[in-house]
């Protein structure tokens, strides 16, 4: 996983958007400044990262925007799978 620190456009829609963390579908995680280290949000983000690699961007894609409408973000199954990464629990899905 590549760790970057969020600049430019990305800072923006990040920013924008409230994101601490936010993954590509190009493998790279992008971070705001000073959110590099912090390793709840890394592992949430390879959560993000591992859903992509195992469902395949156009299914990823197509299933992240249909929950969002249908269940929103807290109610999100490829969500809650990453909060539950993030709080580092074993077994997460």
């Amino acid at each position: 996983m590549k760790v970057r620190t969020a600049k430019g456009l990305i800072w923006a829609y990040m920013r924008a958007c409230g994101f601490k963390g936010w993954t590509s579908f190009w493998s790279n995680v992008y971070v705001m400044p000073g959110w590099e280290g912090y390793q709840p949000l890394l592992r949430h983000e390879a959560k993000h990262l591992e859903q992509i690699r195992r469902d395949g961007r156009i299914v990823f894609s197509a299933k992240y925007l249909y929950w969002l409408i249908r269940r929103g973000y807290w109610n999100h199954p490829y969500e809650i799978e990453a909060r539950a990464a993030e709080a580092g629990q074993k077994g997460a899905v």
